[in-house]
């Protein structure tokens, strides 16, 4: 069975003009916001997708919860904002999804930090995880470690997709970093500009791996 799958990468992080890598867990830009409200206006699969999935560092939720107000549940925005939508899509921290390497730019903030700033959000998978914000076992920047979460995080997309696939919202977003892009899609060379994404087409092997059968656009 063929699903449909859109990777987005984060917009424009404080680090990124400067190229400022000693940021620890960077916020966006004023430039990054802008960017992701016109991914929340550009985005042509807003009333399909039924799963956002993110990592759960600062640039990557702003993205997500701006770029895709039009698409997530309305539970996942703070009441009377007047973003969300009402039986909108369900919004995931993935922390397989972040970002790929163990330098301060790309370390997440504490989990009592970040609830603090996101506090709509649910952060139940993450109080269980022992390893997030570390960058270490599970998460460790290792090109293994890099090659065995992105084996994870395809086999929990092929089950995601197949909790989604009866409803009325089939399609599933990542929001992730340029880094692990390629991880996620099992492809080389994977790029996508800040805010901007890549649909695809994909279906799984028999070993829970991504097969992708068309790019979209």
């Amino acid at each position: 069975m063929s699903f449909r799958l859109h990777l987005i990468r984060h917009a424009e992080g404080t680090h990124n003009p400067g190229h400022d890598t000693t940021i620890h867990d960077p916020p966006l830009t004023a430039k990054g916001i802008e960017q992701s409200l016109e991914l929340c206006q550009d985005f042509p699969f807003k009333e399909s997708v039924g799963l956002v999935m993110t990592s759960p560092l600062r640039r990557t939720l702003q993205t997500a919860r701006l770029g895709f107000q039009q698409t997530i549940d309305e539970k996942y925005y703070a009441q009377g904002s007047r973003a969300g939508v009402q039986n909108g899509a369900l919004l995931l921290l993935e922390p397989d999804v972040q970002a790929h390497s163990a330098r301060p730019c790309d370390t997440g903030s504490d989990i009592a930090i970040l609830r603090s700033e996101f506090y709509d959000l649910p952060w139940e998978i993450l109080d269980m995880d022992p390893t997030f914000p570390a960058k270490e076992g599970l998460y460790a920047s290792d090109p293994e470690c890099l090659k065995l979460r992105g084996a994870r995080i395809q086999r929990r997309l092929e089950q995601k997709f197949n909790e989604l696939k009866d409803g009325g919202r089939p399609d599933i977003v990542v929001v992730t970093h340029g880094g692990f892009l390629s991880s996620v899609i099992g492809k080389e060379r994977t790029e996508v500009g800040q805010a901007k994404w890549k649909s695809f087409m994909v279906s799984f092997d028999k070993g829970s791996r991504i097969v992708v059968e068309s790019a979209l656009g």
